[in-house]
């Protein structure tokens, strides 16, 4: 045990290398630090979700408690990888009870601290090493057996309090999902619930995790009166769980993911994990065969009796009484206005959901039972007292996606159910909405751009699941990868039409500096022509939590970083030092408040102001597919409603504080399992990809206006999602409106021509690499294979790679990073001394008589040059090749290699440790 130990730590130290010389403090302001204390508490007050009360055993009438559980003492603050969070000053579960006035057994508070330290791998003051630690420590974390806390000490605990509180703790983390086991409880688990059910009188079951567990055992004890979710709560969200607890605070979290009774309840089950084709090397899938059928979709349609906790489900103290004081429904919107009176003799806050339900036609498109339309969240209501809330929405929300013959939005003809309720299923009013004719929406409602199939080739050979057939969703049997998967990453041939762009010009009344095009935009054309090929491809692939910059041209570096439950400091996972750990996107979500969420954002603006982080890696906002999905904490729900509308709260509030989000990962990066191995082949159909995966995204971008997205590892059909021109291009820029830039996932491929092929990126318009701590040994393999393609292929990769540079200055130009009085005043009027490429490379080449500069054309396309041929200039190129970089990539390779071996070895810790 303590050898598999050793190696690990051994292999950690590689990394630790890297990241010493690169510690850093923080420098934040009293009163950032104050408003995000507040904001993170009031996430955690709000986010809980009361599961279960019986007996009104909560709040606490006796402030005397008994706590058992690993977890009390190794409380989760948050997951492990980028949405990691690090706390030097974290207040503590027992810090929380006791600052609730809550009064603890200590020796039993000692006895499980003793038996922690016992059992866990001390962390070393360095960043990545912890985080990793952190990780491993949350996979690692061990039950102590109910019979090694002794008899002695169980008697002196009965005769302090009968009521026990169990802390049951689970953690998730990148590049891991959970397994079965994981959500189920382990049989350590069940034998103490078994013994406090038996010795206590009340039992209450705090639910610290990640996940949704499997909860069916909670009604089948007679002593377990009480059960919440309090989810991660970050640094200081411990303090608003004790206030819980006595009812200081009362909870009106409400559930994002349905909880169903069993784990193969769900859909996706049987499709969630590691799936290979047998006859391709390295080649995995998933299969989403459930189509749109997720969640609730799923439960509210085939299955309603197998829900324990329906979705929008949660307890309060007090009682509320709804009326319903007004429905408007026009043609093109409908608007619920719901009074709300406390009836109780506690002050809460209360959640309206409106759902509908469209009519379906058996062999028409394919629609789930019920669909949540909009909610909205009461303010503190004190007994007696009453708050009238409404929501509003699109009769254009209720249309589905036709992609058999209509290629567009289509609204049914016929009766739709308006449905005013507490949860998916438990109404206080339901109202019918007449649609008398076909409706089909083929434009797009920001652009007008026409709507159309794009991600055909996404479908697959599966048999989706259906309401007109109900057919079975089955373990994949077919392992044979089909012919796009093994001739995939396919490059575009060479462009024949167009203009090579113009590079590296030299004007010779100056240059034109980035702030020039600032006060005049009519400077576009003739600032990039400055930029030389080799500075255009550095721009792009020099990317890892940070954009380069360019002094010459006055173009900005800016700090990039994680993530999404705290806002670090210069240089990413380098970094141990970060802004306050907030409660995980699972809670703020489940919190139901958008106001919230944009305070959230805007909090986040202000710590990375004050340390200087321009560009924040974050919101996230993939679905929670599968209960067991190893980032469910950074996502905010298994709907994509409440998802999008939580991501474009926070980008609001973010992005008015200057700070540029970059909402992720885009698209379908629904688990962990093989999405770094060339990629996971994911299929869908785009009913389901546009319905669900999609939409959180375009409501992010279009009511919250993000300026940056994150692209995906993973693969939608055989197309890796970050060279994708149908995700970036077609659907994002122009059926969408996007107008900003996107990032790569952290791009890990050191010999620059693997799956993530930087050449795809720059073609499907992805502006950058998110290059990470192995760059130095990336650099030479990534820039040397975009330089050969633009040999190959000046036109095309010519003006993409153009066109990515004109995205980073345009999104620098928006961050703090960016000085507009670096101006030199220079308009590039004077004549054109020189030029490395293009159609000025030829007016000013030795054979060439006279100079002049070319006229100004969109940023987007080429600035001059010359039809399908090399252009002048062309053969001076530098042919860049890899001499020199063996040791680069020898290193490279090492610290690829060091990480590939570290995550292995935390599963083989794991099982060592279970099997101790």
């Amino acid at each position: 045990m303590k050898k598999f130990i050793s190696v690990f730590l051994c292999l950690i130290l590689i990394l630790s290398a890297v990241t010493v010389a690169f510690a850093s403090s923080g420098n934040f302001s009293k009163e950032t630090l104050e408003r995000a204390t507040k904001i993170a508490k009031q996430i955690e007050a709000e986010g809980i979700v009361l599961l279960k009360n019986e007996g009104d055993v909560l709040p606490l009438a006796d402030k005397k408690v008994n706590v058992f559980g690993m977890g009390s003492v190794e409380f989760a603050l948050g997951g492990g990888g980028s949405g990691s969070v690090s706390s030097e000053s974290e207040i503590t579960f027992f810090e929380g009870l006791k600052n609730a006035g809550i009064e603890y057994n200590t020796e039993l508070y000692d006895t499980y601290n003793n038996w922690a330290s016992n059992h866990k791998i001390e962390e070393t003051g360095q960043g990545l090493v912890d985080m990793l630690l952190g990780t491993v420590n949350g996979m690692l974390k061990q039950e102590m057996p109910y019979s090694e806390i002794g008899t002695e000490v169980i008697g002196r605990a009965q005769g302090f309090s009968d009521t026990a509180v169990l802390v049951i703790t689970r953690t998730g983390a990148e590049l891991f999902d959970l397994k079965v086991e994981e959500i189920r409880l382990t049989d350590v688990e069940r034998d103490m619930i078994d013994n406090l059910d038996n010795d206590f009188e009340n039992v209450i079951i705090i639910f610290n995790t990640c996940n949704i567990l499997q909860m069916d055992w909670l009604d089948n004890y007679s002593h377990v009166k009480a059960a919440m979710l309090v989810w991660t709560p970050g640094e200081v969200g411990s303090d608003s769980i004790g206030r819980v607890l006595t009812g200081e605070i009362n909870p009106s979290g409400k559930l994002t993911d349905t909880v169903a009774y069993d784990i193969y309840d769900y859909p996706s089950t049987k499709n969630f994990g590691s799936f290979s084709y047998s006859d391709t090397p390295l080649a995995f899938f998933v299969n989403y065969q459930e189509g749109i059928y997720v969640g609730y979709r799923y439960f509210e349609t085939f299955a309603p009796d197998k829900v324990m906790y329906p979705f929008g489900y949660g307890l309060s103290y007090t009682d509320f009484d709804w009326e319903v004081t007004d429905f408007v429904s026009g043609s093109e919107t409908i608007k619920v206005s719901v009074k709300v009176t406390n009836t109780g003799s506690r002050a809460g806050k209360d959640v309206v959901e409106v759902y509908f339900s469209a009519p379906f036609y058996p062999g028409g498109i394919e629609k789930s039972a019920i669909e949540l339309a909009g909610y909205a969240k009461t303010k503190l209501i004190e007994p007696g007292q009453s708050d009238t809330v409404s929501v509003e929405f699109r009769v254009a929300d209720m249309a589905s996606y036709d992609e058999n013959t209509a290629e567009a939005w289509v609204l049914d003809s016929g009766t739709y159910q308006i449905k005013v309720g507490h949860t998916v299923r438990d109404f206080e009013a339901v109202y019918n909405y007449e649609v008398p004719t076909r409706q089909v929406f083929k434009n797009d409602d920001k652009t007008g751009t026409e709507i159309k199939n794009l991600f055909q080739d996404v479908k697959g050979d599966i048999d989706y699941l259906s309401r007109t057939r109900n057919n079975a969703i089955n373990i994949p049997s077919n392992h044979s990868a089909p012919d796009g998967v093994k001739n995939c990453d396919v490059r575009p041939e060479p462009a024949t039409e167009g203009t090579v762009p113009n590079t590296g010009v030299v004007y010779e009344d100056g240059t034109i500096m980035l702030a020039d095009v600032a006060a005049d935009e009519t400077l576009w054309d003739k600032f990039l022509d400055q930029f030389t090929v080799d500075e255009m491809i550095n721009m792009i692939a020099e990317s890892g939590y940070k954009t380069a910059g360019l002094d010459r041209l006055g173009v900005p570096e800016t700090v990039d970083n994680d993530g999404p439950a705290s806002v670090k400091g210069p240089g990413g996972l380098m970094y141990k030092d970060s802004g306050l750990a907030y409660p995980g996107a699972f809670c703020l979500a489940s919190t139901w408040n958008d106001e919230l969420a944009e305070e959230f954002g805007k909090s986040i603006g202000d710590e990375a102001n004050d340390i200087g982080t321009n560009i924040w890696y974050a919101p996230a906002c993939n679905l929670h597919r599968n209960p067991m999905g190893g980032r469910n904490f950074e996502y905010y729900s298994e709907d994509p409603l409440i998802s999008g509308k939580m991501a474009s709260a926070v980008t609001k509030g973010a992005q008015s504080k200057g700070i540029i989000v970059t909402v992720k990962h885009f698209v379908c990066n629904d688990q962990e399992t093989n999405r770094l191995i060339r990629g996971v082949f994911t299929w869908t159909n785009e009913q389901a990809m546009r319905e669900l995966y999609l939409e959180p995204f375009e409501i992010a971008v279009k009511e919250g206006e993000a300026k940056g997205i994150m692209s995906a590892y993973n693969r939608i059909g055989t197309t890796w999602c970050s060279g994708s021109p149908a995700l970036l291009k077609d659907l994002l820029r122009k059926e969408w409106g996007f107008d900003g830039f996107v990032v790569s996932d952290a791009y890990i491929d050191t010999n620059g021509s693997g799956y993530m092929d930087p050449v795809l990126a720059v073609y499907a318009r992805n502006d950058a690499l998110l290059t990470s701590l192995w760059y130095f040994a990336e650099k030479i393999q990534i820039t040397t294979n975009m330089r050969q393609t633009y040999e190959k292929d000046p036109i095309g990769f010519g003006n993409a790679l153009r066109t990515c540079v004109y995205d980073l200055c345009r999104i620098k130009m928006q961050t703090s990073a960016f000085d507009p009085t670096k101006t030199t005043g220079h308009r590039g009027e004077g004549r054109v001394l020189s030029a490395e490429y293009g159609e000025l490379a030829k007016k000013t080449s030795p054979s060439s008589s006279g100079s002049e500069s070319g006229s100004a054309q969109s940023p987007s396309s080429a600035s001059g040059g010359s039809s399908g041929t090399k252009a002048a200039g062309y053969e001076k190129g530098v042919k860049t090749g890899v001499t020199g970089g063996s040791k680069l990539l020898v290193t490279g390779v090492i610290a690829g290699l060091s990480l590939a071996v570290i995550i292995p070895s935390a599963v083989v810790i794991k099982r060592r440790r279970e099997e101790d």
